[in-house]
């Protein structure tokens, strides 16, 4: 999902990238939980007929089963926002807070769209000034690349239409 602003008086834009969501936290928490008990119910019924080690093959199989799932929850709750002023250009990414932060100078910074190495694969957007890179928008569908191009465009055009000066004075 991409979100867009543009701030006139404050000389700044900002785009937010964010992956889909298919379901959220609490309907994961719920499906985890039926599996729980169906699971939980059946070992027990196994370890009331003697059966004792269906137990903890079923413990340890949910556990590593709400593993994976908070990890993939975790990573749909991952955040990037992009910061445009007229002296630079800033990427934060985290979940609950920026957790990595890259600053570039907006006149060096350039965008790249590389195409797709494979039918299979989607193209991909960098951002890139001097020696260091930093891919953005990992986690979005092709169609979202390919929305994103004409954002970035549109940012970048109106940051360069501001007028210079006072940043009171409008024309």
């Amino acid at each position: 999902m991409i979100t867009t602003e543009f701030d006139t008086d404050a000389r700044a834009g900002r785009i937010v990238l964010e992956p889909n969501r298919s379901w959220t936290w609490r309907a994961n928490t719920l499906f985890v939980a039926t599996l729980m008990v169906i699971s939980v119910t059946i070992a027990i019924a196994f370890t009331m007929q003697g059966y004792w080690v269906v137990l903890p093959f079923t413990v340890l199989e949910l556990g590593v089963l709400t593993g994976c799932l908070y990890y993939c929850v975790r990573r749909t709750h991952l955040k990037e926002v992009l910061t445009f002023r007229p002296e630079s250009v800033v990427v934060e990414r985290g979940v609950l807070r920026p957790e990595r932060r890259h600053e570039f100078q907006r006149y060096f910074a350039r965008f790249f769209v590389r195409p797709a190495r494979h039918p299979w694969y989607q193209k991909s957007i960098a951002l890139r000034c001097r020696d260091e890179e930093v891919e953005i928008g990992r986690f979005l569908t092709s169609e979202e690349v390919d929305a994103l191009v004409p954002v970035l465009r549109s940012m970048i055009h109106q940051l360069d239409t501001l007028p210079t000066g006072d940043t009171g004075a409008r024309q």
